[in-house]
């Protein structure tokens, strides 16, 4: 379903206020409102760094250190890969959504 641009505006409002107010932080922020646009993108991935991590389950786009790409799952504490060769993940989003 489309949104329309007053509903949009609204949500980017929101997002923006958060933002100022310090309810989320820089990176929550530019994340919801990719997602507001619909844009996929990498995520370097490290282990110990847990902001790098998916947040929900979900079959998600990794790219190995191998170059290889391919689908995974993560199953919200780890990948079912050996996470050591994982580099970055990506959320596809379908359009429209």
């Amino acid at each position: 379903m489309d949104k329309n641009g007053s509903d949009m505006e609204d949500e980017i409002f929101d997002i923006v206020t958060d933002l100022l107010s310090d309810d989320i932080s820089k990176t929550e922020a530019i994340d919801k409102l990719l997602v507001l646009s619909n844009v996929s993108y990498w995520v370097a991935f490290d282990w110990d760094k847990p902001e790098t991590r998916p947040k929900k389950y979900g079959k998600y786009l990794i790219c190995r250190k191998d170059g290889k790409i391919h689908w995974e799952t993560w199953n919200g504490s780890g990948w079912a890969y050996n996470h050591n060769e994982i580099r970055y993940w990506m959320e596809v989003k379908p359009p429209c959504s």
